[in-house]
């Protein structure tokens, strides 16, 4: 058992350094392997009106939410539900034709 643990006291005494021919083998192994940057020329490409909006926009996504509620805004402006009309009425206090949306700027005025 002491012949073993001579070899291992004389392995730990001595660093093992790996040869000069094997370092380099082992390097040119792993420039192979690394990828090479590829210069890739790509063509400006032309975007239609459609495609140039919604890319100014953030996207065909985008688009059509603000296409939503913008239509959605029509519709509750114009047909005026009737379960919205009864939501004003609560929220405001006050019938919607009489709430004044637009006051006039004469109350802004100071008169001297």
């Amino acid at each position: 058992m002491e012949d073993l643990d001579d070899l291992f006291a004389t392995a730990r005494a001595s660093a093992m350094q790996p040869s000069d021919v094997l370092m380099a083998r082992v390097l040119a192994d792993a420039a192979a392997a690394q990828a090479r940057p590829v210069a890739q020329t790509v063509a400006p490409v032309r975007l239609g009106f459609w495609a140039g909006l919604a890319a100014l926009f953030g996207g065909g996504g985008v688009l059509a939410g603000v296409g939503s509620a913008a239509l959605a805004g029509l519709v509750l402006g114009f047909v005026q539900p009737v379960g919205l009309m009864n939501l004003t009425d609560v929220l405001a206090g006050t019938t919607v034709d009489t709430l004044e949306l637009m006051p006039g700027v004469d109350a802004l005025l100071a008169e001297e």
